[in-house]
């Protein structure tokens, strides 16, 4: 079985399938949300990502850069981390705002079995494409960082896994969308990975996050065959990007891919 992936279509308006954003309560990279917000389904913010999401209205409100701006669908969480002033705000303004106390979940979890419940409904009710799909599928796009805390960055993995393993969770594919990369985990079989130029630098990573894989890879500078891989042995990383497809085959658990971002993508880009 062969999984075609598309990821430059998230970052240039041409999505193959609908998606939804989550904005976590980390800092947001600008030019990357700029880049998926226009073409998204929905956009749910993780608790206090409202707050993150406010400011970066506010830039674009104040016109100090060519940003898109866009209301919450919802907001989701504990709402522990949500401020007076901003929920104040996008209430006014029409979003939803919904306070899920499970602490046994996080609020990640939490925007993820929303957006999976409203896809579910809106396929029911036969709206828009849903309709067309028979297992009503939406890819998710999560904007986090892996920059700040290790905990926390470990976690924003960990979710990745979690909602590949979980119908309840994700009918699709999930993206961590980060300061400098995008992130997903490889499906069982044949990855083909398609690109386009301008989106993405040559700088690549196959990381066998949940244990000892073997690799077989091509279109990369240091293509492999069968190579075993795990952490406390080697490990993939800074690998180059050398044709416009890459494919990638494993045995063995599925691994995390990750891709560099152009510049002007990331968060310190122009």
């Amino acid at each position: 079985m062969v999984t075609d992936w598309y990821p430059c279509g998230l970052l240039n308006n041409s999505p193959t399938h609908p998606y939804a954003i989550i904005i976590l309560n980390q800092p947001v990279n600008k030019n990357a949300l700029n880049a998926v917000i226009g073409s998204a389904s929905l956009l749910i913010c993780a608790d206090g990502g409202a707050n993150r999401l406010y400011k970066y209205d506010k830039a674009a409100q104040n016109g100090l850069s060519r940003l898109r701006r866009r209301l919450p669908d919802a907001i989701v969480g504990d709402l522990d981390s949500l401020t007076g002033p901003v929920e104040e705000h996008y209430r006014s303004l029409g979003s939803q705002v919904i306070k899920d106390p499970d602490q046994f979940s996080t609020d990640f979890t939490k925007c993820l079995k929303w957006i999976r419940n409203w896809v579910i409904s809106k396929h029911e009710r036969g709206g828009s494409n849903y309709d067309k799909e028979p297992q009503a599928v939406m890819d998710v796009v999560v904007l986090g960082g892996l920059g700040g805390r290790v905990d926390q960055g470990f976690s924003q993995i960990h979710h990745l896994f979690m909602a590949e393993n979980d119908p309840a969770l994700l009918r699709g594919c999930i993206y961590l969308l980060s300061e400098q990369s995008l992130s997903f985990v490889l499906a069982d079989g044949h990855n083909l990975i398609h690109l386009d130029p301008g989106y993405f630098t040559e700088n690549v990573g196959i990381l066998p996050v949940l244990g000892r894989t073997f690799l077989t890879t091509k279109g990369l500078e240091w293509d492999v065959e069968h190579w075993p891989t795990e952490f406390g042995d080697q490990v993939s990383t800074s690998n180059h990007i050398r044709s416009s497809e890459i494919g990638i085959a494993f045995e063995g658990p599925r691994p995390l891919f990750t891709m560099e971002l152009e510049d002007r993508l990331t968060a310190s880009g122009e």
